[in-house]
């Protein structure tokens, strides 16, 4: 049971006013193309800059908060995102626009600092899965809520989500300032880390590692290619409205939340060993790409719709089933550097992932075949994997 004190409180309250702030402005990635008029290919240049900006802050803000302490670090975030995301509302240029985007996703990776401060107030480990189980449902069941209220005020302005998410980052500030306590107890002396690579280059060169990491960004990479851009796809290919895709996105994190909350522990995990799960992920996610190519020269968006939504309840197990095949192949010391280096993994095929869309449409090849490629390759590591295991 996950105990609930007043800086436990403090933190969650914390992390909801965070996830508010991002899970309100995804709705805006269509609409933004006609706002500042620039095209969707320029678009999705948010996704991918997003996702590297992911890659290199949050390592970079972890060692800052060791270094200088939890909370002016993390207060020196929230108030640069309140500030970059005021001034968006009033940017009419699309490059002052993503400007201050790029501070706000240097700041916002301040969850890395918020894990870490769980990690602190943690008594020990059972506690912690406890802790990280709450905080991440929270960040799932935001993603199904918020975009649908905000796809619909979208329609009075596009700038509204960074209104509020500009008051949203105002009140996380009170909330620091007054409220929250700090949690580190040891002030580390060290140098600060600027190569993200040197860690993941670490740990590539443990055989078994590097098979299950090579493994997890391949299929990762076969779901970024279309997902963060999926919005855009539906509406080219389907023409339908970008409040459409908000809703398909919903149902999406729905299922999501329902499988992880729900079935993850007294379905999957009890019934499957983690290896067999692994072959379940990967080949269902095979066959269904598979079938996606088939469908999407159809153009029957339903049909599409129902098999592509076959995906997320496997999907959905990709990122914990890998996190504790990975964890269970590191030692004490090492869990949380090779936690650091999934995520980053995970942001490195975000960040690819639409740059082979867009390749791929230029050429006329079908994106869900080369997603289906992917996972044959991730599939491969699998096998090594089971026979390395042997």
């Amino acid at each position: 049971m996950c105990y609930m004190n007043k800086d436990k409180f403090i933190i969650i309250l914390v992390w909801f006013l965070d996830v508010l702030g991002i899970s309100m402005i995804l709705p805006t990635l269509p609409d933004l193309a006609k706002y500042y008029w620039v095209t969707e290919h320029v678009i999705s240049y948010w996704i991918t800059a997003y996702a590297f900006f992911a890659f290199l802050a949050t390592p970079f803000l972890w060692q800052l908060s060791d270094i200088f302490w939890r909370k002016k670090v993390l207060l020196l975030c929230v108030i640069w995102t309140f500030l970059s995301s005021l001034t968006i509302v009033f940017s009419e240029t699309y490059l002052f626009f993503i400007i201050w985007r790029i501070i706000n996703w240097i700041t916002w990776w301040n969850i890395s600092i918020l894990q870490a401060i769980i990690n602190d107030i943690s008594k020990n480990k059972i506690e912690k899965m406890a802790n990280m189980w709450v905080l991440w449902s929270i960040f799932w069941t935001a993603f199904i809520f918020w975009p649908l209220v905000w796809a619909i005020l979208l329609h009075i302005n596009v700038m509204a989500p960074y209104t509020f998410m500009a008051f949203f980052a105002f009140l996380e500030s009170i909330v620091l300032i007054f409220l929250f306590k700090e949690t580190n107890k040891f002030k580390v002396k060290k140098k600060v880390s600027f190569n993200p690579f040197k860690l993941i280059l670490k740990y590539f060169w443990k055989k078994k590692l590097r098979l299950y990491l090579s493994s997890f960004f391949t299929m990762f990479l076969a779901f970024s290619i279309y997902q963060a851009i999926l919005s855009l796809y539906l509406s080219k290919e389907y023409w339908v409205s970008w409040s459409f895709s908000w809703y398909v996105y919903a149902t999406f994190w729905l299922i999501v939340v329902i499988n992880q909350v729900f079935f993850l522990r007294r379905f999957w995990l009890k019934y499957f060993s983690l290896n067999t799960l692994l072959y379940i992920i990967n080949f269902w996610a095979f066959w269904v790409y598979l079938l996606l190519t088939f469908l999407s020269f159809g153009h029957y968006l339903f049909v599409f719709l129902w098999v592509f939504l076959l995906l997320v309840p496997f999907q959905s197990l990709l990122n914990p089933v890998y996190q504790i095949e990975i964890m269970e192949h590191a030692s004490e010391t090492e869990k949380w550097e090779i936690s650091w280096v999934v995520a980053s993994i995970h942001s490195i095929s975000m960040f690819i992932g639409p740059l082979i869309w867009w390749f791929l449409l230029e050429k006329n090849i079908n994106v869900f075949i080369a997603s289906a490629l992917l996972i044959f390759i991730s599939i491969i590591f699998v096998f090594k994997i089971n026979k390395y295991e042997n």
